[in-house]
């Protein structure tokens, strides 16, 4: 119960804390001027950003369902759905996006998948999607503010990029390295970080999938980076940015992506990164000659033109929450099904 209450009271505070922040950002650009930017929005170009943020889903709740055919837990691709919509969804109202793994509990609470496996099935294809945007994001920050903007002591640029890569690693690591799980070994002392400790030995067990689907996953993780890159391009056009480069203008997105995306990773006191990304958005774009109040509406549209799509989860996740107080035991548990594949 006091675990419960402090999970709310942080909740609250990152929730302040985003707030005040997207009302900093607010209060320099203008209010008026950023409400004209959203009054005159390009509603078919955020159509295709949204049509094109769908096929980024397509391409995750893809490798998710492989994850889980390899690892010998099959489920339908409907399934893998309404999982996938549920992460995304919590991932956007929690510290670090760390709500994706939601999707976890819905594999395992309504269909009875193994809770080690489906958590294989959502960390290990995001590893290679963290290592991809990690390096991409890195080499064309690094390339743009050294050839192209030429700036001095920009390295604030790479914060980012050391955050999300320390993750990586962390990652990497749990999933592969029985030496580094065993520095938590003292986890087992306590009841909940038992369990937690005692599911990823697990995972573990069934990490092999991971190295066998790399040819198929690899693919997957440039699709959905590229999709991404797509949709965010065009909610720079629904919002009227037009960026004068020496490379077709597509290109600048292969890098400004990766790096706010980053930044949402990035453990911070806020809601996702809400606030510092945003902030980080319109920092960037100005460094182009974009405005503020045209950079900060593509933030801002960008961030809850992606809410908004996920709220399509709220009656799975409500049927999750409200089901059975017995099911919440299968989240930590092999169901009988311990062991490799």
């Amino acid at each position: 119960m006091e675990k419960t209450k402090l999970d709310k009271k942080m909740i609250i505070i990152n929730l302040i804390i985003s707030i005040l922040l997207i009302a900093g950002v607010l209060y320099f650009v203008g209010v008026g001027e950023f409400i004209n930017e959203l009054i005159n929005i390009d509603l078919f170009n955020l159509f295709l950003a949204v049509f094109f943020l769908l096929l980024v889903y397509v391409g995750m709740i893809t490798r998710t369902k492989l994850m889980l055919d390899e690892v010998g837990a099959p489920t339908s691709f409907w399934a893998v759905t309404k999982a996938h919509f549920v992460g995304m969804l919590c991932a956007d109202f929690t510290p670090a996006r760390a709500g994706y793994f939601a999707s976890v509990g819905v594999l395992n609470f309504n269909n009875k998948i193994p809770s080690e496996k489906a958590l294989l099935a959502i960390f290990g294809p995001q590893i290679i999607d963290f290592i991809i945007k990690v390096s991409a994001g890195t080499i064309a920050v690094f390339y743009l503010i050294t050839y192209i903007l030429q700036i001095e002591n920009a390295y604030f640029l790479f914060i980012g990029s050391i955050g999300v890569g320390v993750v990586v690693l962390s990652m990497i690591l749990l999933l592969f390295s029985k030496r580094f799980l065993n520095l938590f070994s003292f986890a087992k002392k306590f009841p909940l970080a038992k369990d937690v400790y005692e599911l990823f030995e697990r995972m573990q067990a069934n990490s092999h999938a991971l190295i066998k689907l790399l040819p198929k996953l690899i693919p997957l993780a440039a699709w959905t980076w590229v999709m991404k890159i797509v949709s965010w391009y065009f909610v720079a056009k629904s919002v009227g940015i037009n960026l004068e480069l020496p490379f077709p203008e597509i290109g600048f997105y292969f890098f400004f992506q990766p790096l706010v995306t980053m930044l949402e990773f990035v453990p911070s006191p806020t809601l996702a990164g809400l606030g510092l990304s945003e902030s980080a958005s319109i920092l960037v774009f100005s460094l182009f000659g974009i405005g503020l109040a045209k950079a900060s509406a593509f933030a801002l549209v960008a961030r809850f033109k992606t809410v908004i799509v996920n709220l399509v989860a709220v009656p799975e996740l409500m049927n999750t929450l409200f089901s059975s107080k017995e099911r919440l035991d299968f989240l930590f548990k092999s169901n009988g099904k311990t062991g490799s594949v």
